[in-house]
């Protein structure tokens, strides 16, 4: 490829990064803007058109269509000479103004590689990659397009496509109707209505579909642009683009992932300073976000560090002393982002900072609460006194990848942190770290930044008000506003701004949520949001006014399955989601879901199975689809079934608390403790109130011998239930534990190999190698296996942690105690406990209690509480007779225990068969034997 084609692939990647834009030449005087190349392109579609002359001039009409890219001119770009040639030779020439859309589209990808290699009625036909590069800058001019009119703004009137003019001539709404369907796979419905969709369909064959004879290099860079920006018009994930995305992900970083490997592209001499770095950084970031798309949190984590790391960012969270409101007067500690930056002023690709940012302070003077803390630093006053005053060191400036790359971080503590109000303070110091910066580029700080805001502060009573008037205004702002078009592309692909419908559907939420049901209501239909609509419609206890809309939109549109299905949301009838899965052609699974929910709602559990699973066939990227499966199949008694759904519904959203401990407790019950154990931790981490759940969790670690988290746990129980939960179970097998290892250390202290054999060096572990959660079983084989996000070692117990143990449990013995919840059993563990101890006058007064508290259990009349009391007594003796053995005073303590059996023995002569009685009887012997010891010695000294 020569140096030419080179540049202008390097040239149309720069355009996504730099704000150095060139700006397009000017129009003819007596040219409107509304009407750009429409007289060129009249001429070349009148058959007139001459081809290429010369491979100078063809060049030079590339030259101008990228141009014409970088200066934002999308819709001048495309009615270039050279865009219309291009179009001109992918049609046939019989079928001008005959061929319908899907015959257009069905042959459109073999006619692309066909033009590619050799050229169609292009010249000079040599060329292929001339070719190539037109290709892919036609199919990044209708990108931009389709962004311009549905993410970045500002939105204007787009013509018809040129595709569509020069191949079909048909009618735009019914082919931009077929172009949605087109959009909507793996039965994935769209979030909302786009504008020319046909743009993004036809980018998706040039960009992705196209195979050129030359390998262009950043080819997979922009596959990942062009599908990914398809995956966000959906309203859910798809599993089809995903497998692409990866795939084409590790290409883009194996190509572009380094600085190095930007340089190895043959563009050395053409690289600005910095520029490799920039490239190899946002390389980065996109992919991260791609993953981060997936719910695949960890691999997101490192693409993020991995940029962070190319740019020489540094972050940390630190604390100092600020104001949060305008009225308040002592300081208080807030936690804050420390960006340190290691990026160059002679970066030519990133030095320009961007435009002044006006930010959100004239909504900040309606508010008592400051957009951001103004902090203040310690000076020492001159009598010695500490004085405070606000600090007027400005932010340190940050390039503008480094501000995407800390809303990236932002992103990153979101997804790995419970879903409660502590997240949105963990993700407020990212926020006003970027927002601070003096300069930045629209996209990245004025709408992303204040969108993140705005979902923080709509939380707050104080702050609703105020986030309400942000959001209208970053509406208004994208829809129209004053930024340059190529300005706004900058950096677009290292965000995740939500496109328009997804945007405009947020503010109409907003909007609902204040009591503005009928402002919300003309967004909703504009955007043909039928489900939010009919909610609406709901709320104003209008359901007839719904079911007459649907009905008048059916009769436009009788093949819509969206609205059959909202049909049947309004009637609640199964035939019209039938209706809807016909209409489909078998590929909307929204109607088998709704047909799922309707069985299980009349209780038939397997009949919702199925619908289940063939909706989750068409999709299986749908995390609450995989839920409700699970308790389908829980209802239905599969537990195999309901094992495998809730495992593929938290490799897909591992912050489903819910799923985390339904997986937990069927593990749990197939006595699968690792796995339950790994379940119940994350489960744990959304979902920590619940002391069932706590209890389970001890559970299940004790069975893996993980005791310092069962122990843990037990408090943890005692705090949710307010003392009054104990589980004795987990707490004596504690106890059994401390006893079975202290039984251990007395075998092995007469070994000589006995220290050694204690070494930290030499520790036996048990890991558990289970798959993460990223990893998705074949779908075709239906097998699954527990996902899990870390491996999880279980260290052995040795004798020389058993006092590590030991002081734990005896403390949570001491709390239950003194809780007076766990009754006889805690006193007697207790005992237990102490005699582990070797505190034997401890471990007496424990078990005199014990008996105590079961006195008045009427064990006379109860064999079982019979022998429940013979076990305290027992314990009870044993301790008088250990406690005899430490001095003179053992003639007392063994009459007490010879007392306290015969009593037992006369009371509980109705069991005389017993196990337990027989064991009293030989305890007594036991007793009366050392007394007769005792006395022999006593006369013998």
């Amino acid at each position: 490829m020569g140096i030419r084609e080179l540049s202008y692939e390097l040239r149309l990647l720069r355009c996504t990064l730099t704000a150095a834009v060139q700006h397009s030449p000017p129009l003819p005087l007596d040219q409107k803007p509304d009407e750009l190349d429409e007289s060129r392109f009249a001429e070349e579609n009148s058959g007139d058109c001459r081809d290429f002359t010369g491979e100078e001039e063809f060049n030079d009409s590339i030259g101008y269509l990228v141009e014409q890219i970088e200066a934002g001119e999308y819709r001048r770009a495309l009615s270039s000479k050279a865009a219309l040639s291009f179009f001109r030779a992918l049609s046939r020439k019989d079928k001008i103004g005959n061929e319908t859309t899907s015959e257009f589209y069905g042959a459109l990808t073999s006619r692309i590689n066909a033009f590619v290699a050799d050229g169609g009625t292009l010249k000079p036909e040599d060329d292929s990659g001339a070719r190539e590069i037109l290709a892919m800058a036609v199919g990044v001019a209708t990108l931009f397009s389709f962004l311009q009119a549905n993410l970045t703004g500002p939105q204007v009137d787009w013509p018809a496509f040129p595709a569509e003019v020069v191949c079909m001539g048909g009618n735009a709404s019914d082919s931009d109707a077929w172009a949605r369907q087109q959009l909507m796979i793996d039965g994935c419905d769209l979030i909302g209505k786009f504008a020319i969709p046909q743009y993004l369909l036809l980018a998706n064959h040039l960009l992705v579909g196209t195979k050129g004879s030359h390998a262009m290099n950043s080819r997979s860079w922009w596959t990942c642009r062009t599908l990914l920006t398809q995956q966000r018009v959906l309203a859910e994930r798809s599993s089809s683009l995903r497998s692409l995305l990866l795939t084409s992900s590790a290409t883009m970083l194996t190509q572009f992932g380094s600085p190095e490997a930007v340089r190895e592209h043959g563009w050395t001499q053409q690289l600005l300073a910095g520029e490799a770095r920039v490239l190899a950084a946002a390389a980065q970031l996109e992919a991260g976000l791609i993953e981060h798309v997936y719910g695949h949190n960890e691999t997101a984590r490192q693409c993020f560090e991995h940029a962070e790391n190319i740019c020489g960012l540094e972050l940390s969270l630190t604390g100092s002393l600020g104001f949060r409101t305008i009225y308040q007067v002592d300081a208080k500690a807030q936690m804050v982002l420390v960006a340190k930056s290691n990026n160059r002023a002679d970066d030519k690709i990133d030095s320009w900072t961007g435009v002044p940012k006006a930010g959100c302070s004239e909504f900040s003077e309606k508010s008592e609460i400051l957009l951001a803390p103004r902090l203040v630093e310690d000076v020492q006053g001159p009598a010695n006194s500490m004085e405070m005053k606000v600090a007027d060191s400005g932010p340190h400036a940050l390039s503008t990848i480094e501000q995407a790359i800390v809303l990236a971080k932002c992103l990153d503590v979101k997804k790995n942190s419970p879903d409660d109000e502590l997240r949105s303070w963990q993700m407020a110091p990212f926020i006003e770290a970027v927002d601070a910066q003096r300069q930045s580029h629209p996209m990245v700080v004025r709408a992303l930044c204040q969108l993140l805001r705005i979902r923080f502060e709509r939380l707050r009573s104080r702050t609703r008000e105020r986030a309400f008037l942000m959001m209208e205004n970053l509406v208004e702002e994208r829809r129209k506003g004053t930024e340059n078009v190529a300005l706004r592309l900058c950096y677009t692909f290292c965000i995740l701004f939500p496109t328009m419908p997804a945007l405009l559907k947020e503010h109409a939420e907003m909007m609902v949520s204040c009591g503005l049901v009928g402002e919300a209501m003309h967004i909703f239909e504009e955007l043909e949001l039928w489900d939010n609509l009919i909610d609406c419609y709901c709320l104003l206890g209008k359901k007839a006014a719904a079911s007459d809309l649907i009905n008048q939109r059916l009769q436009l549109c009788p093949n819509d399955p969206r609205l059959w299905c909202s049909l049947g949301d309004v009637t609640l009838d199964d035939e019209l989601y039938k209706k809807a899965w016909e209409v489909s052609g078998h590929h909307f699974a929204r109607a088998q879901r709704s047909l799922a929910r309707m069985a299980y709602n009349r209780g038939d559990y397997v009949k919702s199975m199925e619908h289940w699973n063939l909706a989750l066939a068409l999709n299986p990227l749908h995390p609450d689809g995989w839920f409700a499966l699970g308790s389908a199949s829980l209802k239905a008694r599969e537990l195999d079934s309901a094992i495998n759904a809730f495992t593929r519904s938290v490799q897909l959203n591992p912050e489903n608390g819910e799923s985390w401990n339904n997986l937990a407790a069927l593990n749990m019950h197939k006595k699968k403790s690792k796995e339950a154990f790994v379940a119940f931790r994350e489960a744990l981490k959304f979902k920590r109130n619940s002391w069932q759940m706590w209890e389970n969790f001890a559970e299940v670690a004790v069975d893996i011998s993980s005791f310092g988290q069962a122990v843990m746990a037990l408090h943890k129980v005692l705090d949710l239930s307010q003392e009054k939960r104990v589980s004795i179970g987990i707490l004596t097998r504690l106890v059994e534990e401390i006893e079975s290892q202290k039984g251990t250390l007395a075998c092995l202290a007469s070994s000589p190999d006995f220290f050694n054999h204690s070494s930290t060096q030499n520790r036996d572990t048990t890991t558990l190698d289970l798959p993460g959660t990223q990893e998705s079983p074949d779908s075709a084989t239906g097998e699954m296996v527990l996902a899990v996000p870390e491996a999880v070692t279980v260290p052995a117990m040795e004798p020389k942690e058993t006092q590590t143990l030991l002081e734990p449990v005896g403390k949570l013995l001491a709390r239950v105690v003194r809780s007076g919840e766990g009754g006889g059993d805690a006193w007697g563990l207790q005992a237990r406990w102490h005699h582990a101890n070797g505190d034997l006058i401890m471990c007496k007064e424990a078990a005199l209690k014990q008996v105590r508290a079961y006195q008045g259990s009427s064990w006379q009349r109860n064999e079982e509480k019979f022998e429940q009391f013979v076990k305290a007594s027992i314990q009870l003796c044993k301790a008088y007779m250990d406690v005899a053995q430490l001095g003179s005073d053992g003639k007392r303590e063994l009459s007490a225990a010879q007392m306290h059996l015969r009593n037992t023995l006369k009371l509980g002569e109705q069991f005389s068969g017993s196990a337990g009685y027989k064991a009293l009887d030989t305890c007594l012997k036991e007793v009366q034997r050392r007394m007769e010891d005792h006395l022999t010695q006593g006369t013998t000294g």
